[in-house]
């Protein structure tokens, strides 16, 4: 699958987002490292992740009304995730049974009788685009995290971190235990989100390559190499730092 990474910081007194993702590509085939990216910068102020099926990039963030509001855009990829599953669901089940969904909404106000029709609703109930965005942007100077997908969408402005994706439980552990706060400034919440990055690499479907960078309302801007080397270099020191402490030979064993 993948791993998508945001949290929100301030820097001169003006909040940033900061943001990674890695470039795992997972297909029936396997799991592979691969260059496509996994977000997109919808406009200057607003860029989009994926977790699931990269193939959707482009249906869900090739937006005609890219310079539309946050608001607008959330609630614009909220309805292509309903548009997206009722067109596979058409084409997968009910074409097959040369039915519509007003076929199947009548039957859901009867006793089901027909084993064919338990067996269409069994289908539509197990049909999943197990694929979500994590939108990150602005309201005016507020910054704005917020995860999309089949259920809906939903703001995480007030926790200001999420993750979605393969080790999303293991991102956000660590920025709880980073106790990351959005009053952090900008370099110790690039760290605090490598650090997450990192750590969700124990998860199956989480690649090892890195894209990691920040948003603020002039734009979007990504780390050069040499400063996911400075960070990569932080994070190891770090690993190590407790292991090789010269304090553990003072111990009374």
């Amino acid at each position: 699958m993948t791993i998508c990474i945001s949290a929100i910081c301030t820097e001169q007194e003006e909040e940033h987002i900061v943001f990674a993702v890695d470039h795992m590509i997972t297909t029936p085939n396997g799991e592979f490292e691969h260059a496509i990216k996994k977000y997109k910068e919808i406009n200057k102020n607003t860029v989009g992740m994926l977790a699931g099926q990269a193939l959707l990039m482009d249906f869900f963030m090739d937006l005609d009304n890219f310079d539309s509001d946050y608001e607008t855009i959330q609630n614009t990829i909220e309805n292509k995730f309903k548009e997206k599953r009722l067109d596979i669901i058409q084409k997968t089940v009910l074409d097959h049974y040369l039915v519509d969904v007003n076929f199947v909404r009548q039957n859901l106000t009867e006793e089901i009788k027909n084993p064919f029709i338990e067996k269409i609703f069994k289908h539509i109930t197990n049909t999943t685009l197990d694929t979500a965005i994590l939108l990150i942007g602005f309201c005016g100077d507020s910054a704005q995290i917020s995860e999309i997908g089949e259920g809906g969408s939903y703001k995480l402005n007030d926790i200001n971190f999420h993750a979605i994706g393969s080790g999303a439980d293991q991102a956000r552990n660590t920025l709880l235990f980073q106790k990351h706060s959005s009053e952090d400034n900008l370099a110790t919440t690039l760290y605090n989100v490598y650090k997450a990055k990192k750590n969700a690499e124990v998860k199956q479907g989480v690649g090892r390559e890195t894209e990691i960078g920040y948003l603020n309302k002039k734009g979007m801007k990504l780390l050069n190499q040499e400063n996911i080397n400075i960070l990569d270099d932080i994070y190891y020191i770090e690993l190590n730092c407790g292991k090789e402490h010269k304090k553990l030979n003072e111990l009374n064993l």
